[in-house]
């Protein structure tokens, strides 16, 4: 009996995962806007492109705008 439950457990559990995974995917695309997909793309953007600014400023040794108290603060 503790066999059988222990199969049913390790073969059920991956296919229960897969299929909760794909409901979650398929439902998070079908309710997206154009609109909220184009606002999600211009915040990566803006995101990638701060961070890049942070990278290169921390790269010639000046303090990127939004930290300069970590900067400060590092010895």
């Amino acid at each position: 009996m503790e066999s059988s439950l222990w199969a049913m457990v390790t073969i059920g559990g991956p296919i229960l995962l897969g299929i909760v995974l794909i409901f979650v995917m398929l439902s998070n695309r079908r309710h997206r806007t154009p609109e909220e997909m184009r606002r999600t793309e211009d915040a990566t953007r803006d995101l990638y492109r701060r961070l890049d600014q942070e990278d290169k400023a921390r790269e010639f040794g000046s303090a990127a705008p939004g930290n300069a108290k970590q900067a400060e603060k590092q010895p």
